[in-house]
């Protein structure tokens, strides 16, 4: 195999991609063209996945790879990820 087949992160914390895409990006466009072509509406599960798909890469490129993480920390109830932790009023208080 030609060495140009691999894609080699230029950094030790690039996050991993499949072919040209970061890995997040690909699975998310993969899923909803999946889910739009098992629906029966192929082209349309492709643009909805190709601009949900590029949304999520110009917010990741303006708040970092976490931001997403983060957004879901604040701004959805504890109840949802944890039992054991505090409320959201409370986790601004604690840092």
């Amino acid at each position: 195999m030609d060495a140009a087949h691999f894609v080699i992160p230029r950094r030790l914390d690039d996050p991993p991609q499949l072919f040209l895409w970061d890995a997040d990006e690909a699975v998310l466009f993969l899923f909803l063209a999946l889910l739009g072509a098992l629906l029966g509406q192929a082209v349309a599960g492709i643009v909805l996945a190709w601009l949900v798909g590029r949304a999520f890469a110009r917010v990741k490129a303006i708040g970092g790879r976490g931001i997403v993480v983060r957004w879901l920390y604040w701004h959805t109830p504890s109840a949802w990820w944890c039992r054991a932790r505090a409320a959201s009023h409370v986790r601004e208080r604690i840092g």
